[in-house]
């Protein structure tokens, strides 16, 4: 069984999420949260073996570079946001007159829909989500669901940034309602979480879906 640990940033309201089972441990969006994240492994004797970002703007990778990555640490991101790792326009750190620039030296390793990743005998299931950005995913274990930007308790991600299409993002939410147990819980990148479905009851976006 994996443990689910939330920490959220006072600086954008963004969320980032540590997976540990067995002192090992999986990171999701380390945008800016790296601290508290290198604390709590040191805290819980806990070995970094991956990490996943649900799509690649600034504030979900912000701190990637404090992590202790080296050639043993999975890195994921979708085949189809692969470039925003390396593109300070597309990521947008640029804006924070910070370039991120994944360095050369970190092994990626691209998904692809319907992919399933091995942590600790555990599946985590990759879900493409297009519509906030190109290569936007979700991540599905068991009845937990991490939705990066797509999906918020009551909102959705902008669809206005580079490689945003407000279409893909309703077809996404189609794919997420049509998917996902009602009672799975939701962990977005940003703000509260909640069960799938009372954020079906409450968030408007999903009164427009035809």
């Amino acid at each position: 069984m994996i443990n689910i640990r939330k920490f959220a940033s006072k600086n954008m309201d963004v969320n980032t999420y540590l997976l540990a089972k067995d002192n090992q441990a999986l990171v999701i969006d380390p945008g800016f949260n790296g601290k508290e994240i290198i604390e709590h492994l040191e805290r819980h004797n806990l070995k970094l073996i991956c990490v996943i970002f649900t799509h690649g703007h600034y504030d979900h990778i912000k701190d990637f570079n404090m992590l202790d990555i080296d050639e043993s640490v999975k890195v994921y991101i979708h085949e189809e946001e692969k470039d925003f790792l390396y593109q300070p326009n597309l990521n947008l750190s640029s804006m924070f007159n910070h370039d991120f620039i994944l360095s050369k030296n970190v092994k990626l390793e691209c998904l692809t829909d319907g992919q399933v990743i091995d942590f600790i005998k555990e599946e985590l299931k990759i879900i493409h989500l297009p519509g906030h950005t190109k290569g936007s995913i979700g991540i599905i274990y068991n009845q937990h669901f991490f939705s990066g930007d797509t999906l918020f308790f009551d909102s959705i991600g902008r669809t206005d940034l580079p490689t945003g299409n407000s279409g893909k993002i309703y077809a996404s939410l189609k794919k997420i309602k049509s998917s996902l147990p009602k009672n799975s819980m939701v962990y977005p990148g940003h703000g509260k979480g909640g069960r799938l479905s009372e954020i079906l009851q409450i968030n408007p976006y999903f009164s427009k879906l035809n």
